[in-house]
């Protein structure tokens, strides 16, 4: 009955909130009804990086099998992408539009959860989890899932990674996290964010959008022109175009 109710509180609530932060709670929801007791949910987590500014993510799954980092995507019509596209394109009836790789997106989150808890990238997993009335037309990678499979694909991640003495240290860790970050932060991190994917002067020193790491400046070999793309590369494939003079 709890579940019954909480899905037609959702609907509800679905004119009134912002697509995006309706479909975060979906799928908040959906990991927490899901998911044993002995994994621990977070949702809606702002972390300190290394300039000052802040990352948000939109779920995190603490357990024995190692910290699952989720990042929501909410859409309608059709979804064409692959691992290794930087943009992923959605389909509406007489209208295209492309979209970050959510993949490369969710990769700067575990870079900003492993840098700030010490713990390597290794024992971190990334989850796509798209909700709306979408329809992926692609192959899509194990991790990219619609999110009423979210947690059965959490659930299939088995080999142990962090002891269980381990698992309540590091959300207690997010938990600080979130209450050091104070409402003022919170919303600058939209304007940072916009920030981090403007074009930029060829004398600046831009971070990577995707990592937060250093970038170098480069030419494309098809037109010759100038962009910043990250020193990670290929590990990392954040670019920043450079503005016209």
């Amino acid at each position: 009955m709890g579940g019954l109710l909480s899905s037609l509180g959702d609907l509800l609530l679905k004119p009134l909130l912002p697509k995006g932060d309706w479909g975060e709670r979906i799928v908040a929801r959906r990991l927490r009804d899901g998911l044993p007791g002995e994994y621990l949910v977070r949702s809606n987590i702002y972390l300190p990086l290394p300039d000052g500014t802040t990352t948000q993510i939109d779920h995190i799954v603490i357990s024995q099998f190692g910290i699952f980092v989720v990042e929501t995507k909410t859409y309608s019509g059709w979804i064409f992408g692959d691992e290794k596209s930087p943009q992923w394109t959605q389909s509406l009836p007489g209208k295209k539009s492309k979209f970050q790789n959510p993949l490369r997106q969710n990769y700067r989150h575990i870079c900003a959860l492993a840098d700030n808890l010490g713990i390597d990238k290794s024992y971190f997993h990334s989850v796509i989890a798209f909700t709306g009335d979408c329809e992926f037309k692609t192959q899509m990678p194990p991790n990219v899932v619609y999110s009423r499979s979210a947690s059965a694909y959490i659930r299939s991640v088995t080999t142990p990674l962090i002891k269980p003495g381990q698992i309540g240290e590091i959300d207690l860790a997010v938990e600080e996290w979130q209450a050091a970050v104070s409402r003022e932060r919170r919303l600058s991190h939209v304007e940072n964010l916009q920030r981090r994917h403007e074009d930029v002067g060829a004398g600046d020193q831009p971070l990577c959008p995707f990592c937060g790491g250093e970038m170098v400046l480069r030419k494309r070999k098809s037109d010759g022109k100038a962009f910043y793309g990250c020193k990670r590369y290929p590990n990392c494939r954040g670019i920043r175009n450079v503005a016209e003079p």
